[in-house]
């Protein structure tokens, strides 16, 4: 007998009801039939330096950069996708003078760049080269003061402590996905720091360990990554294999063929970018330097029978942080009285200019402002000879005062001074390394006289006299080296001023590669030219031309490349 029309309402309303609960219902757990896909988004940074405001510390002026501009759009994200983990791959803590003054001046403060971190939300980090510059106890210091991990998988540590010890990975779960974290460092650090500020650690190969940690992985995780300190290897847009100084300090695109259990790789170290590109399976990705651009990856998973969660889509993209994005007010009043501090302290006045300074023309020729470094080194280092080099060919120095900020833009490396005995031998040899910077004289009409080096490897000397001769071939360029007057003979000793990084073999000097050190300053060269000047008053201007590259033809052609003269105007006269 068939229902009254009462009932009949009552039947279609509660089908509809239950149709609906089904529809609006949320997603079944991981592993039940009929769940849904679920997408994961990941956020990374890399290579921060210390850039917090959006402000260029050493041109004092603002720049679309730094994490309050990423707090901005990470925030966005996580509105529209609250399955969202924030990620970095190291050389963060170094880099500003910001950073440096809370690291050096101020340690027991709070430091902004940790602090700014954690108000952003990071899920993890990966420890990078520079986090060791400072020494120890400093990056100790920031490791306790950090609410994320700070991650080390190739790092073997003699301490056994939580503090000094680097995890090798976290496990997260979000949004039901189980997400492991990887992080590992070049292990080219002991190249480039003193023993002291790597001491009870030991770096070991990054594909290696990969290999060891990612099946492992794979077994406790839906999605496995690795966040790397280490470039790409690989020329980052024909991805031919470059030539590197050290074949173990970037490996990702190795790691990607290598260790296939990997879902993606965020890496970075050399300062370059890369959209995505899959090798062997495996996604990688490079934001851009100083937090200019945030990496943003996107996984969608699938659920497996059984339980857990199968990656079946991956892409990626760089996202600017352009005029576009605001920063975040909040990292600003976070940090603001450190900025202040800073913009004080490069504002200070140490010495008095009477001509300008352009730098460009400080690699082709002996300069003032190299010279002003080598003078320095000489005296505090109490050597024979000085070798340095200019980092920069932008600095520009106005005449008047000069301050704090203007030294900075001179040497705006961490560096210690370190004097060591040498041979003649060993820094004819340096310098002969030096002048492959350059092609050999002719070069065609239009080309660049300058050789695939970067330009800060390239070092001159100081308390020596000699020519770079370009018409001959790298190896055999270094004519005329004397030493007070005389010939520089092979075996005669020499007290060498150099910084740091140049002992340890950095920028692949060898022959200098942990020389007997005879005298150690503990301050950084910049503080060393600030006391130089201080003590000055005066920046001097003059120059002692103990070295010129040679044939003059060579050497007008580089100075008219790097500055070419001005047009003549028509109509006008010499006369």
């Amino acid at each position: 007998m068939r229902g009254s029309t009462r009932d009949r309402k009552l039947r279609g309303s509660f089908l509809v009801g239950l149709w609906l609960a089904l529809v609006l219902a949320p997603s079944a757990p991981a592993g039940l039939a009929g769940a849904e896909r679920v997408t994961l988004t990941v956020l990374a940074t890399t290579d921060v330096h210390g850039h917090v405001w959006p402000y260029d510390y050493l041109r004092g002026q603002e720049a679309e950069r730094g994490l309050a501009k990423v707090s901005t759009y990470v925030q966005r994200v996580r509105r529209r996708q609250p399955n969202t983990l924030l990620l970095d791959c190291g050389d963060t803590f170094q880099g500003t003078p910001l950073a440096y003054l809370y690291a050096e001046k101020h340690p027991r403060e709070p430091h902004p760049v940790v602090a700014a971190m954690n108000a952003v939300g990071y899920d993890a980090m990966a420890v990078g080269n520079h986090e060791f510059n400072f020494g120890l106890h400093a990056l100790w210091r920031m490791k306790e003061q950090a609410r994320f991990p700070i991650l080390g998988a190739n790092i073997v540590s003699t301490y056994h402590d939580p503090l000094r010890d680097f995890k090798p990975y976290v496990l997260r779960t979000v949004g039901g996905v189980r997400v492991a974290i990887l992080g590992m460092v070049t292990p080219s650090i002991p190249r480039w720091d003193p023993p002291e500020h790597h001491v009870g650690y030991e770096f070991r190969d990054l594909v290696e360990t990969a290999r060891r940690y990612a099946p492992e992985l794979r077994r406790q995780a839906d999605v496995v990554l690795l966040i790397v300190h280490s470039g790409l290897g690989r020329d980052s847009e024909t991805f031919e294999p470059r030539q590197e100084l050290y074949l173990e300090e970037d490996r990702a695109w190795d790691i990607a063929e290598q260790v296939p259990e990997l879902d993606a790789i965020i890496f970075g170290h050399s300062h370059r970018e890369l959209a995505g590109k899959t090798v062997n399976g495996v996604l990688l990705v490079q934001p851009k330097n100083w937090a200019q651009s945030v990496a943003e990856l996107e996984f969608v998973l699938a659920p497996e029978e059984g339980g857990g969660w199968q990656v079946v889509e991956k892409r990626s993209r760089l996202v600017a942080m352009d005029v576009s994005l605001p920063a975040d007010q909040k990292i600003l009043d976070l940090t603001r009285a450190a900025h202040q501090r800073t913009e004080r302290y490069l504002n200070t006045v140490v010495a008095e200019l009477d001509l300008e300074l352009d730098a460009r023309s400080a690699r082709l020729e002996d300069h003032p402002l190299v010279e002003l470094i080598q003078r320095t080194q000489l005296q505090y280092g109490r050597a024979d000879v000085s070798l340095a080099a200019l980092f920069s060919t932008r600095t520009r120095w106005e005449p008047g005062p000069i301050t704090v900020r203007d030294v900075y833009s001179l040497y705006f490396y961490e560096n210690q001074l370190f004097t060591v005995e040498v041979t003649g031998a060993q820094l004819r040899e340096a310098l002969e390394y030096s002048a492959r910077s350059f092609k050999t004289y002719p070069w065609p009409e239009g080309a660049s006289p300058f050789a695939d080096v970067p330009g800060y490897n390239f070092d001159m000397a100081q308390g020596v006299t000699y020519e770079i001769d370009l018409s001959q071939p790298p190896g055999q360029r270094i004519v005329n080296l004397e030493f007070q007057g005389a010939p520089l003979e092979p075996d005669q000793k020499l007290r060498l001023a150099l910084n740091s990084y140049r002992w340890s073999g950095g920028g692949a000097y060898e022959m200098l590669r942990h020389a007997r050190i005879v005298r150690r300053d503990e301050r950084q060269v910049r503080e060393l030219l600030l006391n130089y000047l201080l003590e000055q008053g005066k920046i001097p201007t003059e120059v002692d031309h103990n070295w010129e590259i040679i044939p003059a033809e060579a050497r007008q052609a580089l100075l008219d490349y790097v500055a070419p003269p001005a047009p003549a105007v028509a109509g006008t006269s010499k006369n």
